[in-house]
């Protein structure tokens, strides 16, 4: 019963601490020097996840095979010129399973 609440109570300090942010800072505009580099958070977090799954396997740098290179690819191809990044999925998981189903 006491670990439970350890674990309850820690997770009820960590959303806390999480919501507290949008609570106190969120009607207040940031500042102009905090836009760009926010903007640019998101996209260096996804490239960073990205080729971590595609150049490591279990802690060794290995470089994936060519199906999961190449959906990456298209996706990101698919982005560029659409805009949308939902249109990742729609182009970047059909081209992995239809190399996968080709070569494997």
């Amino acid at each position: 019963m006491t670990a439970w609440l350890v674990i309850l109570a820690g997770g009820l300090g960590t959303y806390l601490f999480r919501v507290s942010m949008f609570v106190v800072f969120g009607d207040r505009a940031l500042p102009a020097w905090t836009v760009t580099p926010t903007a640019l958070v998101a996209p260096a977090a996804v490239a960073a996840l990205t080729a971590s799954l595609l150049f490591t396997r279990g802690g060794v740098i290995e470089v994936a095979p060519a199906a999961e290179i190449a959906a990456v690819v298209a996706g990101f191809e698919a982005v560029r010129r659409t805009g949308n990044v939902m249109h990742v999925f729609a182009v970047g998981m059909p081209v992995y399973w239809v190399i996968s189903a080709l070569f494997a």
